[in-house]
């Protein structure tokens, strides 16, 4: 009987070891927006700003979801903005990248991301269609079906 309660706690130690190791592979984060920015310096703070007022207020942000931003080479105040706003925002993950590799970093990514260049696109309209996806996706986080167009 002492044997059988010796290979148990044998298994069970195993296992749990097993398990420890396994919790240090790498899982990318769950992204769901990827902002593009250069030379923004104007504009990033107020938007990642009213990002996390949407994140803590309205309940937009997943617990889980990242925003990603890749600074593609800025030279102005840009970089150092984001860098003070991703220490602050939990969800802001920042990376530097060249705008020759954004081809390949995007290729790490899932499908299901909204990728916003800043480089073209006005930020009231990036705003508009982060908060679009994020209203879109909060129903799914909390277990509910999204509303169809027209209800309520």
């Amino acid at each position: 009987m002492l044997w059988v309660f010796a290979l148990v706690g044998f298994w069970h130690l195993v296992s749990s070891f097993w398990r420890w190791l396994l919790s240090f592979r790498f899982v990318p984060p769950q992204i769901s927006l990827l902002f593009l920015v250069k030379d923004n310096q104007e504009t990033v703070e107020g938007l990642f700003r009213q990002l996390a007022l949407d994140c803590h207020y309205r309940d937009l942000c997943s617990p889980s979801g990242k925003v990603m931003v890749f600074d593609l080479g800025s030279q102005d105040q840009t970089l150092a903005i984001l860098q003070r706003l991703a220490r602050e925002f939990s969800f802001l993950h920042l990376r530097e990248i060249s705008e020759g590799q954004v081809g390949q970093a995007l290729q790490d990514f899932d499908q299901g991301i909204l990728v916003l260049d800043l480089r073209v696109l006005p930020v009231q309209q990036a705003l508009a269609q982060a908060r679009h996806l994020l209203q879109r996706t909060a129903p799914l986080l909390l277990g509910q079906q999204p509303a169809r167009q027209g209800e309520k």
